[in-house]
This record gives structure tokens, sequence and C-alpha cells, in this order.
């Protein structure tokens, strides 16, 4: 086990233009792992460190998501799970959805004019984080996949 939990890689150049390629920065799925876990705590933290604690449907909307996160993370296909049951393309789809509900739920639940500005970005900066990372993480499928993540796979499958 490395002592590195992030790794970002930088493509080499591509194209006439000799600027970056389209995704010039990706996350290993080792990394994606660890950064499920890092947010799932990050989100049950939330409402007490950034003060919107006394609002239920917020404190209860980062609660859930968090445990949820760190739940079905727990379930995926990948290095720091348990069951490895869920595959990686189902896990990415719910980080998608949990990313947009933490955006949405000010609105949609309707404790919008109760959090604070600050606290409304919050919301955003994680729920944009959470999608972020799926648009990061290198798919399976993906010809440059480094050897890391296809051993990773197979101690998954």
């Amino acid at each position: 086990m490395s002592a590195e939990i992030v790794s970002i890689e930088k493509p080499e150049r591509s194209g006439s233009t000799g600027g970056p390629s389209r995704n010039s920065y990706q996350l290993s799925l080792k990394t994606h792992n660890a950064l499920d876990y890092i947010l799932g705590v990050v989100l049950i933290m939330s409402p007490g460190v950034f003060g919107f604690s006394d609002v239920p449907a917020a404190r209860s909307t980062f609660l859930n998501l968090g445990f949820a996160l760190i739940a079905y993370s727990l379930f995926t296909r990948y290095r720091w799970s348990i069951f490895k049951l869920v595959p990686l393309g189902t896990h990415m789809v719910l980080d998608v959805i949990l990313g947009a509900s933490l955006i949405l739920a000010p609105w949609v639940l309707g404790y919008r004019p109760l959090i604070s500005g600050g606290q409304l970005i919050v919301h955003v900066v994680l729920g944009t984080g959470a999608m972020l990372m799926v648009g990061l993480t290198r798919s399976k499928s993906e010809v440059s996949m480094v050897q890391e993540d296809r051993e990773e796979l197979r101690r998954a499958a």
C-alpha cells in the first residue's frame, strides 16, 4: 500500500495547438475511493462546522447524504470497500445524484430562506465537487488506464 493517496495525472499535450487535451487532469480509482470517504465525513460534519445544524432540513440533508455516500462506497467494487457488490458505473451515477441533490436541496426542501449565502455556497461547492470527482475519474474503459487501476478492478471483481 502506498503512502500517497492523491494521484492526479496530467497526460501529455495533444492536438495541433499544443494545448492540453480535453481531460487534462484525471483521478485514479484509488484516489476517487479515498475522496468518497473523506467527502462523506465532510458532509456529516458540515452542519456543525458551517452553522446550519439548527435548520433541521439542511442538517438532515447533509447527514443523510454523508452516511449514504459512505454506505454505498462500502458496497462499491473498488479498493476500500467491504462488500464489492455495486458496479463502479452505478456508484458514479449515485455520486452525480448526490451532488445534484446537495445543490438543489435548499430550494426543493424549502429551507433556502433559513440559511445564509455562505451556507448556500457550501451546498454548491460540495455538490459540484461530488460531480466533478466523477468527471475527473478515469473510466475503466479508457485505453490509457494505468496498470494500478486495472489491478484494482481485477481485485474488486
